[in-house]
């Protein structure tokens, strides 16, 4: 076999492998930054859910404080009731008193509505604290090996990313250019080696008369299918 094609075989393995590598750093990357956005989302949902709760709690004190006044002045008034005169005084103040009852219940009604409205937000804000303390004590307890993790992934990464280059770099550069454009187009894997007749990237048969050739002519040829280059293993 050609000692261009066996450095080919060799580069292949060799991106595989890095290929690897930064997918496993993309895993550890990704779960940092999944668990960051859960952080940031319940932190949002908690400010608007606050706001929110402020508000009906402004309400709903001033909902309480027009109840306590509507009493006095309901207190008031059947207090003046106790010293009419007259039957047409007295009429007038019944009428007075009962109008001011229903106002009063009322207002009763709504205070009660706000109280239950902030007491749902107030549950609401309890589930989310609770998926925020979830999410952190979650970082707290990952993110340092995550982190750690991460940096020898990367300086592995870039040692064999040296290695690769070093193994690239004996390649005459159009076909290195070849390769690469393969190995961009086909998901990482631009060499495949041929067993029993087939290729190993789409298990095309492989003409025997191709394969004859590649090996009487020791060439670079590709999958006439998939166009990976064809590696034939010694055994074969």
């Amino acid at each position: 076999m050609s000692q261009e094609l066996e450095t080919l075989f060799a580069l292949q393995e060799l991106d595989l492998r890095l290929l690897e590598k930064q997918r496993e750093v993309d895993k550890y990357t990704k779960a940092l930054a999944e668990r960051q956005e859960a952080i940031a989302d319940c932190d949002a949902r908690m400010a608007k859910l606050s706001t929110s709760r402020k508000e009906l709690v402004g309400q709903r004190a001033l909902a309480e404080r027009r109840v306590s006044d509507s009493q006095t002045q309901l207190k008031e008034r059947r207090q003046r009731a106790g010293r009419v005169r007259n039957e047409g005084e007295m009429r007038a103040s019944d009428r007075e008193i009962t109008s001011m009852e229903r106002e009063i219940s009322d207002q009763e009604d709504a205070y009660l509505q706000l109280d239950a409205q902030v007491e749902e937000l107030e549950a609401a804000i309890a589930v989310i604290r609770g998926e925020q303390n979830d999410h952190h004590d979650a970082d707290n307890r990952q993110v340092k090996d995550e982190e750690e993790r991460i940096n020898v992934l990367k300086a592995e990464v870039a040692a064999q990313r040296a290695e690769r280059d070093k193994v690239a770099d004996a390649l005459d550069a159009s076909l290195r250019k070849r390769y690469d454009m393969i190995l961009e187009r086909r998901g990482g894997r631009a060499v495949v080696t041929v067993v029993a007749g087939n290729c190993q990237g789409c298990h095309l048969q492989i003409p025997p008369q191709s394969l004859i050739e590649i090996m009487r002519t020791r060439a670079v040829r590709v999958c006439p299918q998939c166009n990976r280059i064809i590696y034939i293993p010694a055994d074969e």
